[in-house]
């Protein structure tokens, strides 16, 4: 066992698999205290809501003590891993996750943009449906926003008016969300720490789900199981990109700034299973 703890994170968009991981983690390894989205565990801020907003304001004296406060559950832990499957993660703690965490591995779950935009959007439509008490904040301006998602005010954003349709949104989230991920590794040379999943092809494939584990050294059960939870929106069937949400998606990637063009073109992006119908779509 390790002498120090390891805390696993994912690197995430929603609706790319981290429920699914988090069911793997839960049935499967052991030694390791496993959560998802923490909502009713003491102690272990779920990072939603205002500490987005505080990370995007740089607010770091509201923000410091809800990211701190999460530093100590972990370290109180008495398992040698942790893992969080949470997408909170790169919404909340992309700044400070160099100086609070002591030992982080991540899990890079990226999923095809156009689909997770439109899963995004349809969870979101679904929620204000059904009118889920609790699902807008207020942050420190007053302005009212979407529990789970950035607040509109991050930097690619900013190249935007604010007309745009909420698929538009998501899809530059997404963007937003793997800029981060990319460049929490680079800036912190995190590349030997991290283990790449292409959500689309690989998550469900228990050849790689036992390569993560060999990446890194998690003690498991012998015999794994397989029948995990997806955590489907209800009354919804399968994602469906229409041809309107590829023409919303290209309107955006006309404008779309060099650096997170560039983001796409280079690994691990380039290798996915979804690469040549979103560049044809960002180039055409």
């Amino acid at each position: 066992m390790r002498s120090t703890q390891l805390a696993l994170f994912t690197l995430a968009s929603g609706r790319s698999g981290t429920s699914y991981l988090a069911d793997f983690f839960t049935k499967n390894i052991t030694h390791c205290y496993s959560t998802h989205e923490p909502y009713f565990t003491f102690g272990n801020p779920t990072l939603f809501g205002q500490p987005i907003a505080w990370n995007t304001q740089h607010n770091d004296g509201a923000l410091l003590p809800v990211l701190e406060r999460k530093c100590r559950f972990i370290a109180s832990r008495k398992e040698p891993f942790y893992f969080e499957s949470n997408h909170a993660f790169l919404k909340t703690f992309n700044r400070h996750a160099g100086t609070l965490l002591n030992n982080p591995g991540f899990i890079h779950l990226v999923r095809d943009p156009l689909r997770v935009a439109k899963s995004e959007y349809v969870r979101e439509r679904m929620i204000r449906q059904l009118r889920v008490p609790f699902a807008d904040y207020t942050d420190d301006t007053g302005e009212r926003l979407f529990r789970w998602a950035l607040t509109g005010q991050e930097e690619v954003f900013r190249h935007y008016p604010p007309s745009l349709t909420r698929l538009q949104f998501y899809a530059l989230q997404w963007l937003e969300i793997e800029h981060r991920a990319m460049q929490l590794i680079q800036d912190h040379h995190w590349q030997d720490r991290v283990f790449f999943i292409d959500v689309d092809v690989d998550l469900k494939r228990e050849a790689v789900l036992k390569d993560m584990i060999r990446f890194f050294d998690l003690p498991h059960q012998p015999t794994f199981k397989m029948n995990l939870r997806r955590n489907q929106t209800p009354f919804i069937g399968p994602t469906l990109v229409t041809q309107q949400d590829k023409q919303e998606f290209q309107a955006i990637a006309r404008n779309l700034p060099e650096r997170y063009k560039t983001l796409l073109q280079n690994q691990p992006y380039r290798d996915c299973s979804w690469f040549t119908e979103v560049n044809r779509l960002m180039t055409s």
